[in-house]
């Protein structure tokens, strides 16, 4: 059984192994969200290279229990919808129609998603922590899924910083951007190759 200290900051009586003080609401652990498997970027776009951006949806179906866990009703049910009507969608054009069009496809599912994510982490945040966190909407249109690990990896720094866009300096968004720049042209010259042998 857990015994019982003084908050360090308002000097009541909680239990040792207490995230949060009930009297002062302080909390004593780092902002996170419990459950989520976090991955540096660049171990992100390395794995999303080697797998033609499988990897982006294997990374969702990961960290999907964590993020119902902290969303409401209403955002758990349009994302379970986005799943289960974006995925077979992408996948039937694949097959059926044009891998050019699966891929395009694909972007708009992995933008709404990451979208919802995202919103659902901020009003996580605002309910949890008090704190009024934003997204930046180039970073997330641009990168969508990968952005939402970059916020994810930035989460603590955000918390405290209310308002708070862009968390890496232009150095490292220059590597990364260009790294993904790489991935999308390796992409984009796939999708080409594997309609002209389609069409051969």
């Amino acid at each position: 059984m857990s015994e019982k200290v003084k908050c360090p900051y308002c000097g009541n009586e909680i239990y040792n192994d207490a995230e949060q003080c009930e009297y002062c609401k302080e909390f004593f652990t780092e902002p996170h969200i419990k459950g989520i498997k976090l991955l540096s970027l660049g171990q992100f776009i390395v794995f999303s290279c080697l797998t033609f951006g499988l990897y982006s949806f294997i990374w969702l179906l990961i960290n999907y229990k964590p993020v119902i866990n902290i969303s409401n009703s209403r955002d758990r049910k349009k994302l379970f919808n986005l799943l289960a009507i974006g995925v077979p969608v992408c996948c039937f054009s694949a097959v059926f129609i044009t891998y050019a069009l699966a891929i395009i496809l694909t972007k708009i599912l992995f933008l709404a998603l990451s979208y919802r994510i995202l919103r659902i982490i901020e009003k996580y945040s605002c309910i949890k922590y008090d704190s009024n966190i934003v997204h930046n909407e180039i970073g997330w249109f641009c990168f969508d899924i990968l952005y939402v690990v970059y916020f994810l990896g930035t989460y603590p720094e955000r918390v405290h910083t209310p308002g708070m866009r862009w968390c890496m300096n232009t150095k490292n968004w220059i590597i990364y951007s260009f790294i993904f720049i790489l991935c999308a042209a390796l992409a984009v010259l796939m999708t080409y190759y594997i309609s002209f042998i389609n069409v051969g």
